[in-house]
């Protein structure tokens, strides 16, 4: 595709973007919140700067009723103002009666809005307690654009400022803001908490928690009091939360060499109701229950890992996000992928027996998966629209983005990686910046560190160009040489000639043993690389972390395969299989020829690789029915079992996290695809251990019971699930049981979940997740269909925005030849808000699972029925 540049369009700049010539510097804000009837008051009084003489300022007011606006000069003189909403710009223009001078004002303003039930902006959370009584919380939730939802403001990431914010609230409540309380009086029941003064910082990261909340104990981390709050009754959860957090901050002032700008506290806060993950508001973070609390003694190895990986994401953010600041929504990227950069290498530090690099390849598959699609887009685009700026919090921002600082970090190794990142953040603490400021700040410590590394040119490249290439490699025609071609992948045909400068990492087994390494840049289409003379074997992108694919000649290939468990390493062996099962989808490869290659990782022992190998067999599952299902569900026992006797069902002693987790999956696997009856009555027999005493199960076995069990479940069972999720007294629970009842294969149970997915039995903020579940389980799937076009309205008005994307994006499961047309039809109808890019890559992967339906099915089914059918085990 072509290269797309930074920039801003006419439309961007007359639609939506404030007027440079009045710059705020400091907000003082009151706020009134009503937490009964779901209302606030405010009023506010922000330090503005006029540039030049206007009778007129604009900013930001979105579902606000402005009451009385005027501002005040230096010398007292006051001008009121009369005030215009454009609704859709979110502009108030405010028209007074005068002219404000350039110099300094003073703008005052009294303001009422709704404390909302869609999660964004200042809006309202639920909890009930152990008796069934109902609590209200008032939270907050800005990025990208609904601090505007809030109070009136400049809110655009440039327009930085300092922020005080009083609360009023009722004398019972604790409040939560981004600075520590400096002060709470209480008078005629209303208790007024005053909150110190933040650091220069940007409207989006703004906030404010508001009920009855309890926290951790605090731990003094370098000076700063770091804390873990919770909903009362939830306190025992927050240990784990805590020790991730006192780490990381410490582990990032050292490692950024800049110390924590915000204030002298950071406060982790559990909201029952969130959109997203979390949010990391300066000093005041907020998250998701499930993101923050989890019962470390009895919760899954994946429970902990997703706490460990959100608490260092957002801390990450303090330095990289809200201490520097992307420009504009453009460059939300690079707070993303960073702050996913950083979670891993931070945790890779923290606890490294639990291999997250490793871990992390199964991140930069999902990314690549997206990537490989036509409607795919570059890490970097254009922002004209705040729809837009919501459509970028995806796996290429994200996962990509890191994918690509990791490829780099590895490639000019990790102290220049890390030189460059603090020489950055401390040209640019409490600024603004665009995305070749990282860049030059890369390639000036290759320099100073004797590297000739084309930093901007190589991240420049990947940045601002969709998609990813495969490297093909073969033999030379010259002794000790190897070809290297690169091309785009991509699961359809497309006409695309780009070509990317590759850092290319290569291990290369010599004729004697010794291995050798060679790190080069390959910069066209095809190039010859000298290895040596009588080389046993070559591995391209060695380490794996290279954001592309490689495809290696049949002779080079059988080189990697005969001994692959001596020969590549566990990214690299995952990397072989991921290529191999992309260029199936992509009608490259045979399916028989996968299954082939399928067999042979049969001795495999890392979970990690074991997710590609289950996730496709899982897939080639729903393509064939009849006798050729009976005889892959024998081929899936054939191929697990040995690694589940390996393992047992009890874990040892000393054993690493990888093999409880593998036990797991694998045991998962046997009972839902393998459709094993040994392997269902000994889950339930296990299920029953675990609800006597959770601690007589492995924490990872159990979690995978409930999926079997849910798999081969009647109404008893159903029901089970559905009251645990109601008694949990951990969100990982809740979650757990209530997906679960996604799983069954009971039409009339199914259609009971459906129904839930808009009742009261549901957040909306898990029911999006809950009905994408649904979408997927081939038995619920149609059912699942119908409900959503005749309800589509309701779930919209019900669920959060992003839920609505989330939900909407799993319907390329939907692809048999009865239901893919009617998806087509139903979306060319329908919009989507700020889903047209999810809306398209949804569609573009149906077309892809279509057409892998259509054209190997038949082969798949043809491979598997002349095998005698085996007995289940």
């Amino acid at each position: 595709m072509s290269k797309t540049k930074q920039g801003k369009s006419p439309a961007l700049d007359a639609e939506i973007r404030l007027p440079r010539n009045v710059v705020p510097s400091h907000y003082d804000l009151t706020f009134h919140p009503d937490l009964t009837a779901f209302t606030f008051s405010g009023e506010e009084v922000v330090d503005i700067e006029v540039l030049e003489p206007t009778g007129t300022i604009k900013l930001n007011v979105k579902e606000l009723k402005l009451k009385k606006v005027f501002v005040v000069s230096a010398d007292g003189t006051r001008l009121d103002g009369k005030v215009t909403v454009d609704e859709k710009a979110e502009i108030a223009t405010i028209k007074f009666a005068g002219t404000l001078g350039a110099g300094n004002w003073k703008f005052h303003a009294t303001f009422d809005g709704v404390l909302n039930d869609k999660l964004k902006g200042f809006y309202r959370s639920h909890w009930t307690d152990e008796s069934g009584q109902k609590h209200t919380i008032a939270t907050t939730q800005f990025e990208a654009t609904d601090a505007r939802r809030a109070f009136p403001c400049w809110d655009e990431p440039d327009f930085k400022a300092t922020f005080s914010v009083t609360q009023v609230i009722d004398e019972n409540l604790t409040a939560i803001s981004n600075g520590r309380v400096i002060s709470q009086t209480v008078e005629n029941g209303k208790k007024t908490v005053k909150f110190a003064k933040t650091m220069k910082m940007s409207t989006y990261l703004v906030a404010f928690v508001i009920g009855e909340f309890v926290s951790s104990k605090p731990v003094n981390v370098n000076g700063k009091e770091v804390r873990i709050w919770c909903v009362p009754g939830r306190e025992k959860l927050t240990g784990f939360a805590l020790k991730a957090a006192a780490f990381a901050t410490d582990w990032y002032e050292n490692y950024f060499e800049v110390p924590y700008a915000g204030g002298d506290k950071i406060d982790h806060i559990a909201i029952p109701d969130f959109a997203a993950g979390a949010m990391e508001n300066l000093g005041c973070i907020t998250y998701r229950e499930t993101a923050l609390l989890v019962d470390e003694d009895n919760a899954p190895h994946a429970a902990k890992v997703r706490v460990a990986v959100v608490v260092l994401h957002e801390l990450a953010h303090m330095w990289f996000g809200d201490l520097v600041t992307m420009k504009w929504w453009n460059g939300l990227w690079l707070n993303e992928s960073f702050a996913t950069f950083m979670e891993n290498l931070c945790l890779h530090h923290w606890k490294p027996e639990w291999k997250v690099w490793e871990e992390f390849a199964l991140a930069r598959a999902a990314a690549s998966r997206v990537d490989a699609l036509r409607s795919t887009h570059p890490i970097e685009c254009p922002v004209h629209h705040p729809d837009e700026i919501d459509e970028l919090f995806d796996v290429i921002s994200y996962e990509k983005g890191c994918s690509v600082l990791y490829q780099l970090h590895e490639f000019i190794g990790a102290e220049v990686f890390r030189q460059g990142i603090s020489a950055y953040l401390k040209k640019h603490a409490y600024g603004n910046t665009e995305t070749h400021d990282l860049w030059d700040a890369f390639e000036e410590s290759c320099k100073r560190n004797g590297l000739d590394v084309p930093a901007r040119k190589i991240m420049d490249a990947w940045v601002f160009t969709a998609g990813h290439p495969v490297i093909e490699v073969r033999e030379g025609d010259s002794a000790g040489t190897v070809v290297l071609t690169q091309k785009p992948f991509k699961f359809l045909p497309e006409e695309d000639a780009s070509v990317w400068p590759v850092p290319v990492i290569m291990r290369v087994r010599k004729a004697d043993g010794s291995f050798v390494e060679k790190k080069l840049v390959v910069g066209n289409s095809e190039e010859t690389i000298y290895v040596g003379e009588k080389f046993d074997h070559v591995v391209v992108n060695a380490g794996g972390s290279g954001f592309y694919r490689v495809v290696y000649s049949p002779a080079l290939n059988a080189k990697l395969t005969d001994e692959i468990g001596t020969t590549l390493d566990t990214v690299e062996r995952f990397n072989l299989i991921n290529d191999a099962w992309s260029t199936v989808r992509a009608g490259i490869t045979p399916v028989e020829d996968y299954l082939g290659l399928v067999k042979i990782f049969a001795g495999e022992s890392d979970p990690n690789v074991w997710a590609i190998l289950t996730a496709s067999v899982r897939h080639l599952h729903k393509l064939v029915e009849g006798e050729a299902k009976t005889s892959l569900e024998a081929l899936a026992r054939d191929l697990v079992t040995p690694s589940v006797q390996r393992l047992g069902w009890d874990r040892k002693d000393g054993e690493p996290v990888q093999d409880s987790e593998l036990r797991a999956q694998l045991i998962s696997f046997l009972g839902t695809v393998g459709d094993s009856e040994e392997v269902q009555t000994r889950a339930a027999e296990y299920f029953d251990r675990w609800k006597a005493d959770k601690s007589s199960v492995d924490a990872n076995l159990a979690a995978s019971l409930v999926g079997v069990l849910a798999y081969c479940g009647d109404k008893a069972r159903y029901d089970e699930f559905f009251k645990l999720s109601k008694e949990a007294t951990n969100p990982q629970d809740t979650l757990r049981f209530l997906y679960a009842l996604a799983g069954f294969r009971d039409t009339e149970l199914l259609q009971e979940t459906i129904e839930k997915c808009l009742s009261a039995d549901v957040r909306s903020q898990d029911a999006p997740f809950l009905f994408a579940a649904l979408l997927g389980n081939r038995f619920a799937a149609p059912l699942a269909w119908d409900y959503l076009k005749s309800n589509f309205d309701r779930m919209v008005k019900a669920y959060p925005d992003s839920g609505v994307v989330r939900m909407v994006g799993s319907a390329h499961s939907l692809d048999t030849p009865d239901l893919a047309p009617d998806v087509r039809d139903f979306f060319s109808r329908t919009k989507v808000k700020a889903g047209d890019m999810a809306i398209a890559q949804m569609l573009e992967q149906l077309d892809i699972n279509v057409k892998l339906r259509a054209e190997q099915a038949p082969n798949l089914s043809a491979h598997l029925l002349p095998k005698q059918t085996a007995s289940k085990s």
